[in-house]
């Protein structure tokens, strides 16, 4: 039983860690001043 539930939390946290790497990537293409990865135009950008 006491294994089973290593199991389960050890699996939890591989998870937990892969969401953070996720979640850090996202947050680094975000401040990488790129606006080509943006879903919504900035208002202040100049249309032609």
């Amino acid at each position: 039983m006491i294994k089973a539930i290593r199991r389960l939390l050890a699996t939890l946290t591989f998870l937990a860690v892969i969401a953070a790497g996720i979640k850090a990537a996202f947050e680094w293409v975000a401040q990488s001043g790129d606006d080509d990865h943006e879903v919504f135009a900035d208002d202040d950008r100049e249309t032609v």
